[in-house]
């Protein structure tokens, strides 16, 4: 099996210590550009566990920067060479799989192994593969994400280097237009430059599984690593949650009967045991800063300006990597059967080029939105722009918070990040919950007891005492409270 024809798997992942002298290596690269990029695809595919193809798609309006998140959409029109060579690939297979099914060619056969002039046939045969299919592949799915659940979200704004990462290199560039085997080279110059590196054994297919078994490490489910990962089931996931073993042990460990000894599920002091995405200690030579000199870190307040200045700019609905058809690619139709135009392609989202939610601009349609997930679902996110600094209201929601608090206790985590009228009023709400499950045991054990037999002077002094402590003095505190403010 070649290494084109492999699939990530945890066993071609960077070990931590190897990593971090990668992204050192990386660090040697003479030309600023270069190193920029390298660190780029290192952090996003060694820790983000993204696919080269999406890396190489990642614009800008894929980031939603006040959640801190990066938004893989379904579809992002794009005519880029590596678009064009996977529809062909797409072309190609329906053109075999429908002389399979008429007989015309061996079953069990796969595109992928077919050599050039195998491949050129099939296409001359198969009704299927016309110029017409092919350019439709490209204006109807291309750029698409490898899988449909590979159309994911995956956050990265807890750690300043990815972030620090990101702003620099979208300062500097549209997306990453380079194609696979530049990449790769590149990825090998950082090994070399590496001590202790074996450069022969790295390129991008190694830390895409170096990325995905960091996600395991960090996830405490299966669902949540394949979610993470953008896989297709299952199964893959649980392989490398059983090769990260923790889950396992703290199973282990229940079963056992020593749960409360058990070691953490996800690892402790991530600044340590990460220390290129859990420390922002800037390293020597690193084209950005990710905490400046002064202290000021890429964190919560530069995404928010970030978004704010996003919200400004129209969305470009067409992909900004250079259009390029592979000409040369075995059964590629010739210049003259191709009439590619971009304006063709469908736009995501489902709209029409005639809405009135597109406009041109230069040429391409362009629409007013902050991210291109918003484009496609508008309503997974409100819409509301965000409020100007220092006016952030706050980010709280009381979901489902008593499945997680005791019955008993008044204290409430919510209380810290509201105002004292609002904490008043829910203190008061959440007293008189609190209030009614204790009255209903008092009420049991003082009143219905012998069947509900009328209380004698003791039980019916004690059932009035217990009425004025639980309901009426929190009651009267409460509202003094609410009404003294």
């Amino acid at each position: 099996m070649t290494a084109h024809d492999r699939k990530p798997s945890a066993t071609d992942a960077l070990g931590v210590d190897t990593y971090f002298r990668m992204y050192i290596g990386a660090l040697r690269i003479d030309d600023r550009a270069r190193r920029l990029i390298t660190c780029y695809v290192i952090l996003l595919a060694g820790r983000l566990g993204m696919r080269l193809q999406e890396i190489q798609h990642l614009r800008e309006s894929w980031i939603d920067w006040k959640r801190g998140e990066i938004c893989i959409p379904s579809f992002d029109p794009c005519g880029c060479s590596r678009c064009w060579v996977g529809a062909l690939d797409v072309w190609g297979r329906k053109g075999l799989k429908e002389l399979q099914e008429s007989g015309e060619w061996e079953s069990g056969v796969s595109w992928k192994n077919l050599k050039a002039e195998q491949r050129e046939d099939v296409i001359k045969r198969a009704e299927f593969c016309t110029p017409e299919n092919l350019q439709k592949i490209v204006y109807t799915s291309k750029w698409s994400p490898k899988y449909d659940r590979s159309a994911r979200v995956i956050a990265f704004g807890w750690s300043y280097r990815i972030t620090a990462c990101l702003v620099t290199f979208f300062d500097e560039f549209d997306c990453l237009d380079w194609q696979q085997h530049s990449i790769n080279r590149l990825l090998k110059e950082a090994a070399e430059n590496a001590d202790g590196v074996d450069s022969s054994e790295i390129s991008a297919h190694p830390l895409r599984a170096t990325g995905e078994t960091f996600l395991a490490d960090a996830s405490v489910d299966v669902k949540m690593l394949r979610d993470l990962a953008g896989w297709e089931d299952l199964q893959t996931a649980r392989y490398y949650i059983a090769k990260s073993g923790r889950i396992n042990t703290l199973k282990l460990y229940n079963v056992m009967g020593k749960g409360d000894e058990a070691p953490p599920v996800v690892p402790e002091d991530p600044e340590h045991q990460f220390p290129v995405i859990g420390n922002p200690f800037p390293f020597q030579n690193e084209p950005f800063s990710p905490v400046s000199p002064d202290g000021d870190a890429y964190d919560e307040d530069v995404r928010r300006d970030r978004h704010r200045e996003q919200q400004n700019q129209p969305l470009p609905l067409h992909h900004p990597r250079d259009v390029n058809l592979p000409y040369d690619r075995a059964g590629f139709p010739d210049k003259d059967q191709i009439h590619y135009d971009p304006n063709d392609h469908e736009l995501p989202g489902h709209i029409d080029r005639d809405s009135d939610r597109v406009e041109t601009k230069d040429g391409v349609p362009v629409t007013e939105a902050t991210t291109l997930v918003d484009v496609e679902n508008p309503h997974r996110v409100p819409r509301s722009r965000d409020p100007e600094p220092g006016k952030h209201r706050a980010d709280w929601v009381n979901s489902k918070l008593d499945e997680f608090l005791d019955q008993d206790s008044d204290d409430n985590p919510a209380l810290s990040v509201v105002g004292l009228g609002g904490a008043t009023a829910y203190g008061t709400f959440r007293s008189a919950s609190t209030i009614r499950t204790r009255l209903s045991r008092e009420w049991n054990k003082y009143w219905m007891t012998n069947g509900g037999a009328a209380p004698n002077a003791t039980k019916f002094g004690k059932g009035v005492a217990m009425y004025v402590l639980l309901i009426v003095l929190p009651l009267a505190v409460n509202f003094g409270f609410i009404f003294e403010f």
